[in-house]
């Protein structure tokens, strides 16, 4: 009897939060193209500025109950031409996004002239086999190009716990000879109850954002859902630098540079990103590099 009328209040409880998610507004897109874009950096420099450190980014993030969205900016020491060189080659994005700790592998497999197909193989942690990983599939293509911009689109209609619309894109412009604004963003929608369950249990991870200050006045950051959606799509972020940073390395070093790039990077920010030691980190990605080859030798065939 007492366990029925728990149920029952759960049930009033959900549907009441169910009512009062469906009025709440969705996140809303930046305004696209290259002039749009040189209008945040000017909008964003003094932030940059600010946090001029190794990695200078500039974090936006919403969450709702209907969606999160986070944006990052920044500015990479390469010239325009380079990175978009690199970004525009769809396979590239399977080395890119494999340092990410809770990528497992990457697959890529070409549509058509303007599509192609991302198979990204997602973990909840960070110590999980590939068996259990969740498969993205994002189509990538090219939304935009210009001789000084570029704007690249993946999407996904569903993802992992029940999550959907997956929205992850890069645009870019160019600074100067050797300095290239980009503007990473990532943003997923989900059901009322899966906000609730992810605010009950996706929490426990610090973000980026800072929220206000401590009683001796240290930065208080952004935790719960919003720290760990900030945190996944910086993972992300310094995963594309790590890419662009061994690109002169030669490529038979080129992965263990890389994924080591990424531990160093991710290391600026132990509170935030730092889940792991570093022999345990290149461990798996060793394992992750043997499993992608693998899944893409069979794709190949």
């Amino acid at each position: 009897m007492h366990g029925n009328r728990v149920l029952c209040l759960f049930l009033i409880s959900f549907l009441l939060f169910s009512q009062w998610c469906a009025t709440s507004d969705g996140n809303e897109s930046p305004p696209a193209g290259p002039e749009s874009l040189l209008s945040k950096y000017h909008g964003t420099e003094k932030e940059l500025e600010k946090n001029s450190g190794p990695v200078p980014f500039y974090v936006e993030s919403s969450v709702n109950k209907n969606a999160s969205r986070v944006d990052i900016y920044g500015i990479i020491k390469y010239p325009f031409g380079l990175v978009q060189n690199e970004l525009l080659v769809p396979s590239n994005w399977c080395q890119i996004v494999l340092p990410h700790p809770n990528v497992r592998a990457c697959t890529y497999q070409k549509v058509n002239d303007t599509i192609w197909l991302l198979n990204i193989y997602r973990v909840d942690k960070f110590s999980e086999p590939l068996e259990d990983a969740y498969q993205m599939k994002f189509k990538y293509r090219v939304s935009e190009l210009q001789p000084s911009y570029f704007d690249i689109a993946l999407t996904a209609h569903e993802g992992p716990s029940h999550t959907k619309d997956h929205q992850f894109g890069l645009q870019a412009i160019p600074l100067d000879e050797g300095r290239t604004f980009i503007h990473l963003r990532y943003s997923f929608g989900y059901s009322a109850l899966e906000y609730f369950l992810m605010k009950i249990f996706g929490g426990g991870k610090t973000g980026f954002s800072v929220v206000g200050t401590d009683s001796i006045g240290n930065p208080v950051y952004a935790g719960g859902l919003r720290g760990a959606v900030e945190r996944d799509v910086v993972c992300y972020y310094l995963a594309i630098l790590s890419y662009l940073d061994t690109l002169k390395v030669p490529a038979g070093q080129r992965f263990e540079k890389r994924v080591s790039k990424w531990y160093d990077l991710a290391a600026l920010y132990k509170k935030q990103l730092l889940d792991m030691e570093e022999e345990e980190y290149l461990t798996y990605k060793r394992q992750d590099r043997r499993s992608q080859q693998q899944l893409q030798s069979d794709l190949n065939r």
